[in-house]
């Protein structure tokens, strides 16, 4: 019998031809140091907000309860922190960002719809729209400041392009597309496309001309923004994040639902970290100086590096980016390599404590002199 013949009749051509995402924790050859630093993932190197923290204690011996049938209350939790300029049902709330993307490309991705990304960037994209039957169009960031190709998206647009996402702050190069490059974009897209804009990290932005996705939905803009937990309040291992957008597209997202989405603690670990504003400032605040110090570091030593808006910075040295890393991973210091972004021979860093980001630099100095 052939391999095609022997194929199960229930089996989907997009998902067969889909890439599985894997991401395989390394493992070190040697753990002879005191201390781990995980500095690979993006994380809050601050921990998780200690008001959430506090929440889901004394939440816990309720945990044998359904709870959250849905997520009206969360929705006007949300919408109370936004002012009401985001009105509830406007969010689509879910088990993290990823599944925000995975709502959003099920409900608009169809087989053969065309989806544009633009590499190096979150590398999860692509196996959810191929999934959904998609077709990946990648427009790579423009080198060598990676910058965003507004004219290379446009050129790339057709009758059959569904989305285009737009990831801003870019991860894992913490580049970004202005203001103005923005609303070009925007302003030049036929109406039958809807941007995904992914802020995730605009916690960390700084810069004056940076695009904030609130803007263009209050502005009735066919812009779908992505959201998570998982940075500045720490929540990452709680699995919760949220998108929000045009009434009309937000009503129709949300028809794709199912009960009890969101666990109970995850649900209450959200409401109270959006109080914690505190929280939000020290992490904001360890960031912006971990970041000018290493770039004093990295500017004293001819390290090539790329400004970031997020709370990791990209940088490249003159040996193999697998090699640094596992070397690195040996003496207790996890960085990731940007070679499964798209980003050849660099490593992304993610901004830690002051104590992280000394003995991240102590490693790379001992490895590169190696």
């Amino acid at each position: 019998m052939s391999e095609e013949k022997s194929k199960l009749p229930q089996f989907k051509a997009q998902i067969e031809k889909a890439t599985r995402f894997q991401l395989r924790k390394p493992t070190p050859n040697k753990t002879n140091w005191e201390t781990f630093y995980k500095l690979s993932s993006n994380e809050n190197m601050m921990g998780a907000s200690p008001k959430a923290v506090a929440a889901m204690k004394a939440a816990l011996e309720g945990v044998y309860e359904y709870d959250f049938y849905d997520d009206f209350q969360f929705q006007d939790v949300l919408a109370d922190f936004y002012n009401q300029e985001i009105k509830s049902g406007q969010f689509i709330t879910a088990n993290s960002g990823v599944e925000v993307l995975e709502i959003i490309c099920r409900g608009l991705v169809s087989v053969g719809s065309e989806c544009i990304i633009s590499s190096p960037t979150f590398s999860p994209y692509s196996n959810i729209i191929e999934l959904e039957g998609g077709v990946v169009v990648d427009i790579p960031l423009k080198l060598p400041d990676y910058s965003y190709d507004v004219d290379g998206v446009l050129a790339a647009v057709t009758d059959q392009t569904a989305l285009v996402f737009v990831t801003n702050p870019n991860n894992p190069t913490g580049t970004y597309a202005t203001k103005a490059e923005f609303e070009r974009l925007l302003d030049s897209l036929p109406k039958h496309v809807i941007v995904v804009y992914d802020e995730v990290y605009f916690h960390f932005v700084d810069a004056d001309d940076f695009p904030y996705a609130k803007d263009y939905v209050k502005a009735g803009r066919n812009v779908i923004s992505l959201h998570t937990f998982s940075k500045i309040y720490g929540l990452a291992g709680m699995r919760v994040g949220y998108g929000f957008t045009t009434p009309e597209i937000g009503e129709y997202l949300n028809k794709i639902f199912r009960p009890f989405r969101i666990g109970t603690l995850a649900t209450i670990a959200a409401y109270e970290a959006l109080k914690d504003t505190e929280h939000v400032e020290t992490s904001q605040k360890m960031v912006w100086e971990g970041k000018k110090w290493l770039y004093e570091k990295f500017d004293d030593n001819d390290i090539q590096y790329w400004p970031s808006q997020g709370n990791f910075v990209m940088f490249k040295v003159g040996m193999n980016s697998l090699e640094l890393t596992a070397a690195m991973l040996d003496e207790g210091v996890m960085v990731r390599p940007g070679d499964n972004f798209g980003a050849p021979g660099c490593i992304r860093l993610t901004i830690g404590t002051k104590e992280a980001n000394e003995r991240f630099w102590e490693v790379l100095q001992g490895v590169l002199v190696k």
